[in-house]
């Protein structure tokens, strides 16, 4: 019994020795990891704001959404993830952990960059599309962009969801929703003899559109 108790202490005295070096390695890992992150998303955010990207893409100085606010949070969370991959790597703690947590910290951590691309890209496209439709000056143009805009996102957000596991089909329950009410609100406006007043509505939301 004491054989064993002394084998367990030396054992548990072995494995922490081998353990903290690696332990140490990993956390200086992720500090150099914080501090490139944000020095990198700062310089990337810097170079974006001064070649004008958010300009060039939306023409307007203050977008809605600043692009180059997105790719430097893209760039910063793909460097805080990298670090965070090679923390956990086999080299370093990888060894003590279990294969399946390694193996789903890589798989989380890839979903997520795929996902956060895919969606700035439908962004960065929808937006594009939609300012040149503005600029084309066309009857309604502006009511295109706008829903070529709506449309990208949702495609976009659609094949983004399945890569972090969740169900597309919450995005497609919703759109159909959106369109639903709206199909119902028309079809009521006009079957209850409300055909001006949904005239005036519509309109109205047209104009509002090519503000």
């Amino acid at each position: 019994m004491v054989v064993q108790v002394s084998d367990v202490l030396t054992g548990l005295g072995n494995w922490t020795v081998d353990f903290l070096p690696n332990l140490l390695v990993a956390v200086i890992l992720l500090v150099i990891g914080l501090v490139v992150g944000k020095i990198m998303g700062r310089v990337v955010k810097e170079v974006l704001v001064r070649i004008k990207l958010d300009y060039y893409v939306t023409e307007t100085h203050k977008p809605p959404v600043s692009l180059s606010e997105i790719f430097s949070v893209i760039t910063r969370w793909g460097i805080y993830l990298t670090f965070i991959a090679a923390a956990l790597s086999t080299e370093i703690l990888g060894s003590y952990l279990p294969a399946y947590v390694v193996n789903e910290a890589f798989s989380f951590i890839a979903s997520i960059i795929a996902a956060s691309v895919i969606v700035t890209v439908g962004y960065v496209v929808g937006e594009y599309i939609k300012t040149q439709l503005r600029k084309s000056g066309k009857p309604y143009s502006a009511l295109a962009g706008k829903i070529i805009l709506f449309f990208t996102l949702y495609v976009s957000i659609a094949l983004a969801l399945p890569m972090l596991g969740l169900p597309g089909d919450i995005v497609r329950a919703i759109l159909l929703i959106i369109i639903g009410a709206v199909g119902l609100a028309f079809a009521l406006a006009f079957g209850l003899g409300g055909k001006e007043t949904a005239s005036t509505l519509l309109k109205k939301w047209v104009k509002k559109a090519k503000l």
